[in-house]
């Protein structure tokens, strides 16, 4: 197999995720967070809010998990905030996160369950090279439909 295409040059580390639906007869979902743009200094390392409203909640078990092989992969709550680290904090040269999927969230309603459509927020994005230089992020929040049947 030959090396992964070079990513896309963007101005900015930016996140998205496609809008989910938890349908009536199902209990979680996967909301996969996806590197969607990089600046010409990759970064190497990330880290994540995620702030979801009070109409969904977490799985109890396996919240977190990767989308892709990943050195460092760590998620915990921060006063009312999930915060996801990703990427490699472990190997010198650290590996350049590619565009494409980097973790999934496990997600499920609230109880009692309330049907609508409710946003999950991505926010407070930090980035850095393999160096420890800080890389350039969108300041604004990758925000996600998430509609409860």
């Amino acid at each position: 197999g030959g090396a992964a295409p070079p990513a896309p040059v963007g101005t900015e580390t930016r996140l998205q995720a496609a809008p989910q639906t938890i349908g009536p007869a199902v209990t979680t979902v996967e909301l996969v967070v996806d590197l969607a743009s990089v600046p010409a200094a990759e970064p190497t390392l990330l880290q994540v809010a995620v702030e979801l409203p009070p109409q969904l909640t977490f799985a109890a078990s396996n919240r977190l998990l990767p989308a892709r092989t990943l050195a460092t992969l760590d998620g915990d709550f921060v006063d009312a905030r999930f915060v996801v680290m990703c990427g490699d904090a472990q190997n010198v040269p650290a590996a350049a996160l590619g565009l494409g999927p980097l973790f999934k969230l496990r997600l499920q309603p609230t109880s009692p369950r309330v049907p609508g459509t409710w946003q999950v927020r991505l926010h407070h994005l930090r980035a850095s090279t393999r160096d420890g230089q800080p890389v350039a992020v969108d300041p604004n929040p990758a925000v996600v439909d998430v509609v409860v049947q």
